[in-house]
């Protein structure tokens, strides 16, 4: 007996401790939701895992639970809670309408109702804030303060109410912005993220229906200043939004007073103060958020700005400072960079490589902006070989995979580009800077340790660089005005094909000496399409005297290139083993 209670002892205690531990995770759960949804941090505490037999439907059911507790959230409080927030408005509305139509409410008589009406609803919602119910009393708030503002758009932008009123526009914009206030206020006093990013778009619209586009700019200015206050403050994942806001009220002042102003006018300075404010605000908003993996929106507001301040900037810049347009995204390069260093001494890693990597595209624009022709070529050729190099220096993938994209780019231009659009000369040094580039690049690769070598990109690269070259020449000497314009294009043929060939034994030649079977293998590819170009653009138009000349040269090269191979087969073979 003594024996069987024991055993049942164990059995309660060991259920006991399963209980345990399945509601220390859902209470772990439920403060992280509650930290997420109040956009509080929050750490998980450390725990030591307890293997038990019913740790399998604990896990199971704590699966179900978070699978289905976000759709009983949005049923029961977005969609239910709304929808008759509504239809009670609606209703509401109708009856109003009716006493209206009757002629029981004057104009003076709605106002007064519209306000009163919207305070009770604000009141309740405070009722509902102290019986535990966050949710819905911020759902309440956020109704009061739409139907406030509303009632306050009215007295203006109804004309009725403006004629029967009086009302001005500068007292219309202040009250809708006393409404938007009182929501802050409100929605600071309740912790509520939802309620406070509402509250300030009532301040952005407000802002649109300003009356001048000065007053717009300062009141967005504003309004963006007491969010980054607010947002420090609280650190809430919603600092994307008045960056938008902001940038978007900045454009319509732009295409009204900046876009096709000829001359430097007190339009065009504001509109250069206005940005420059907001590229000051919000990077420095940037800086002072948080972060971590949670926290992302800090880079997301520096990739904004600058992309609003390059576009904005470089139409000012392009029209009112044109031989300077470089020199300004190189400062705005200088900028970021500095940033960068501030960011990597604030530790904020996202940040810091967000900025830098704003810079490295800054300097990558300031080729094109600046330079023209071949020299856009040639830069991005040496910037996109000298950010690889660093990388290889530094052990840094980012500044490697930076380098890659600008060669790319280089590449792109050479071939779609300059091949055609540029004459001989500077079409020349193009194509031979990009050729070294990628070659050069491919080389760097493999100086990397065996561990971090990128091979399959190496490889790359030495194709890119075959193919850039083979068609750097075939451009050269076939135009008629390139390196052989002297001659006839018979000549121009020969001499191509001559070429090719050469070009082909030479990468088997240093395939075999460097020990790259890819080399060599491209070297082959390279002399296929040679034989096939002899047989078929050669022997079908060629004269006779010429289809002569090419046939017994290139004949002489694979005889030439068979008896170096019969010649120095066993070095060959050793050649090959040790690969």
């Amino acid at each position: 007996m003594a024996a069987d209670d024991v055993q049942k002892l164990a059995k309660n205690q060991q259920a006991l401790q399963d209980n345990l531990v399945y509601l220390k995770k859902k209470v772990g759960s439920l403060e992280k939701r509650v930290a997420y949804l109040e956009g509080d941090d929050y750490e998980e505490p450390e725990e030591t895992a307890v293997e038990t037999p019913g740790t399998t439907a604990m896990a199971s059911a704590k699966k179900v639970f978070k699978e289905t507790s976000k759709p009983i959230e949005n049923l029961g409080f977005k969609v239910f809670g709304t929808i008759g927030f509504l239809f009670i408005l609606l209703g509401l509305f109708y009856l109003y309408r009716f006493a209206v139509d009757q002629g029981w409410i004057g104009i003076l008589g709605r106002v007064v109702l519209g306000v009163i009406f919207s305070m009770a609803i604000i009141l309740t919602s405070f009722v509902f804030d102290k019986k535990g119910y966050a949710k819905y009393s911020q759902l309440l708030a956020g109704g009061g303060i739409a139907l406030l503002y509303f009632t306050f758009y009215a007295t203006y932008h109804f004309p009725a109410y403006r004629e029967a009123l009086g009302m001005t526009l500068g007292l219309n914009t202040v009250l809708l912005l006393l409404v938007m206030a009182f929501g802050v206020l409100l929605a600071m006093k309740q912790d509520s993220m939802i309620l406070t990013s509402f509250a300030f778009l009532l301040g952005y619209l407000a802002s649109l229906l300003a009356g001048g586009v000065h007053e717009r700019m300062i009141t967005a200015i504003i309004l963006s200043i007491g969010m980054a206050v607010i947002l420090w403050k609280k650190n809430w994942r919603m600092a994307i939004y008045p960056a938008v806001a902001s940038y978007l009220i900045y454009f319509i002042y732009f295409a009204d007073k900046v876009l096709f102003s000829r001359d430097m006018s007190p339009d065009v300075l504001a509109g250069i103060a206005y940005l420059a404010i907001f590229f000051v605000l919000f990077n420095l908003l940037a800086i002072l958020l948080k972060d971590d993996e949670r926290n992302t929106q800090n880079v997301m507001i520096a990739l904004v700005s600058a992309a609003m301040t390059l576009g904005f900037g470089l139409m000012i810049v392009w029209r009112h400072w044109h031989t300077g347009r470089g020199v300004f995204v190189i400062m705005l390069a200088a900028a970021y960079l500095y940033l960068a260093f501030i960011a990597k001494k604030r530790d904020l890693s996202n940040l810091f490589q967000g900025f830098f990597i704003i810079c490295i595209v800054m300097l990558t624009v300031a080729v094109p902006v600046q330079l023209e022709k071949a020299w856009v070529t040639l830069a991005w050729a040496v910037e996109g070989l000298m950010l690889l190099q660093i990388g290889v220096n530094r052990e840094t993938k980012g500044l490697r995979i930076l380098g890659y994209l600008v060669l790319l780019i280089a590449t792109i231009r050479v071939l779609l580009y300059d091949s055609w659009a540029l004459g001989f000369g500077e079409r020349t040094l193009a194509f031979l800077a990009v050729t070294l580039g990628l070659y050069g690049a491919s080389y760097l690769i493999s100086t990397l340790k065996a561990d971090d070598r990128e091979n399959v990109i190496g490889g790359i690269l030495v194709l890119a660089g075959t193919v850039v070259l083979t068609v750097a020449l075939a451009v050269e000497i076939l135009d008629p005005k390139g390196m052989l314009s002297g001659l006839s294009g018979n000549v121009r043929q020969v001499a191509l094909t001559v070429v090719w060939a050469l070009e082909a034994v030479t990468m088997i030649v240093l395939g075999f000496m460097g020990r790259s079977k890819l080399v060599r293998m491209l070297g082959i590819i390279l002399f296929g399409i040679t034989m096939i170009k002899v047989l078929t653009v050669d022997l079908g138009n060629l004269e006779t005297i010429w289809r002569t000349v090419v046939t017994i040269l290139v004949g002489i090269i694979a005889l030439g290139a068979s008896f170096a191979y019969v010649k120095n087969k066993d070095k060959l073979q050793e050649l090959l083993k040790d690969e």
